[in-house]
């Protein structure tokens, strides 16, 4: 496709997802200045390692979980799902990587594939995540009804499909509406909205289905299981409290920027004017949030690597950083009930 075929009030981005179809959008333009191009290499370098932290932590997650651990309880089984979402979005991350520095080198087929899995990585890991959180909320505060269902995983198996099949259907636009477009500074890969509509549209479902929604719910769950922990005897309770507040407190610095920032594109592409004076720092806050958003997939393997014994014992023989995890390491909720071991990270 190529740009002089388009409307003037046409405005593009050099990430995947910037175009606003509204023509008082005009952040960030493709353009060839210094500083753009300094931040475009300074995002690539922030992708790339993230890259190098998800990939081999996700993937030995994955390995654990499948070869060692097995899918013997329903934390098991979701962690596994929720793993596999990590490994998506971070194979997915190495092509917008790369058009940072070359721009869309892949084709068509490729920028409308990619488009899809991003987001089918980003939207299935929110929901996976916020599971998981319902999870291990009923099994700290309500042990008794865990375990009672506890024992049955097709509730599990069930909730797994209808995340997938939800993920999938929302991630479908970005595929459906993803182009490449040929410009003075290159190929990119881009999203081109039909309307107005639809561009808000896609913008407020990601605000409110994938992270108010989630956001509430992780809040309440465990404010309500830190509550709990503080008020038993278990072993160990103040670094289970620190494992809590880390997870939560890295979710809010991972998707909250993220998504103020989408509020306020959103805001703009329906004309409403928020901070016309900003200039170029719209390209450097998209920057920033974007990184932090992404690197949302390097939280799950840390956690879970230096938070729970169950996967620090298949960790490589390397004497120094298995004591260093043993070290920050807690064996939270050991005696909480006969189900508590479903919470264990």
């Amino acid at each position: 496709m190529n740009i002089d075929a388009l409307p003037q009030d046409y405005n593009f981005s050099y990430d995947y997802w910037n175009y606003s179809y509204a023509d008082n959008v005009d952040y960030p333009l493709i353009k060839l200045e210094e500083e753009n191009f300094s931040l475009a290499m300074i995002s690539a370098f922030c992708y790339s390692l993230i890259i190098c932290i998800s990939l081999p932590g996700n993937s030995f997650l994955l390995w654990v979980v499948l070869k060692k651990v097995g899918l013997s309880s329903s934390a098991d089984c979701l962690l596994l799902h929720l793993t596999v979402s990590d490994l998506i979005f971070t194979f997915t991350l190495v092509p917008w990587t790369a058009s940072h520095i070359w721009g869309w080198i892949f084709g068509k087929l490729a920028c409308r594939l990619f488009s899809w899995c991003i987001f089918l990585g980003l939207y299935s890991y929110m929901m996976f995540l916020t599971i998981m959180t319902v999870h291990r909320y009923v099994a700290v505060v309500h042990p008794v009804f865990a375990s009672s269902v506890g024992k049955s995983r097709l509730y599990t198996h069930a909730s797994s499909a209808v995340v997938w099949l939800i993920s999938v259907g929302f991630s479908l636009p970005e595929m459906i509406f993803s182009e490449t477009v040929g410009s003075h500074a290159g190929v990119f890969c881009v999203p081109i909205y039909n309307s107005m509509f639809v561009e808000s549209f896609g913008y407020f479902t990601q605000i409110i289905l994938f992270f108010l929604l989630p956001f509430l719910v992780i809040a309440f769950c465990y404010t309500r299981m830190g509550f709990s922990i503080h008020q038993s005897h278990i072993r160990n309770r103040n670094h289970a409290l620190c494992i809590i507040l880390s997870i939560a407190v890295g979710f809010f610095i991972c998707w909250a920027p993220y998504n103020i920032f989408l509020f306020l594109v959103s805001l703009r592409s329906l004309g409403i004017t928020v901070f016309s004076k900003m200039g170029n720092a719209w390209e450097i806050i998209y920057s920033i949030t974007h990184i932090l958003a992404y690197s949302h997939c390097c939280l799950n393997p840390l956690v879970h690597i230096f938070g729970g014994k169950k996967f620090r014992r298949y960790v490589p023989r390397a004497g120094g950083f298995r004591r260093l995890s043993q070290r920050i390491s807690t064996q939270t909720f050991s005696n909480q009930s006969s189900y508590s071991g479903q919470f264990h990270l």
